[in-house]
């Protein structure tokens, strides 16, 4: 279910949305703060089944990424609670500079859809290639 969700995520959000629990909440665990076009801090936020199709990734991933990102999946990891993909993400970011980072998604599951999700990766490389942040000594 976990492997479907990704593969539908960005061609079919339909499919990926029927895949959602009522209650399902998403949260990117990056740390820095970083905000996009309003005081937002999307590391401290939660989204629901629907801020995820209606805001998140039109307005945050759409914004940073806007010629899209393609996954390939390189490793799933599982339990009887969920599942963990890695996941190497290719693409371009708004700045055009390229921007490929490694992705690790934590699925819980309940009631046989998916409860939660959390989204790992390089916040760093989120900083420094999507947001135009430099690191200074």
């Amino acid at each position: 279910m976990a492997q479907l969700f990704m593969d539908n995520l960005l061609s079919d959000q339909e499919v990926a949305k029927s895949l959602l629990h009522q209650d399902f909440s998403f949260a990117w665990m990056g740390t820095p703060t970083i905000s996009y076009s309003n005081p937002v801090t999307v590391g401290e936020k939660e989204w629901n089944r629907d801020d995820l199709f209606d805001e998140y990734f039109p307005e945050v991933v759409g914004t940073l990424l806007p010629n899209g990102i393609t996954f390939k999946t390189v490793d799933v990891v599982a339990d009887e609670d969920g599942v963990a993909i890695v996941q190497v993400g290719e693409s371009v970011g708004r700045l055009g500079e390229e921007y490929n980072n490694t992705y690790v998604w934590i699925f819980k599951m309940k009631d046989g859809l998916i409860h939660s999700l959390r989204e790992y990766n390089s916040d760093l490389l989120v900083a420094t290639r999507l947001y135009g942040y430099e690191i200074v000594r």
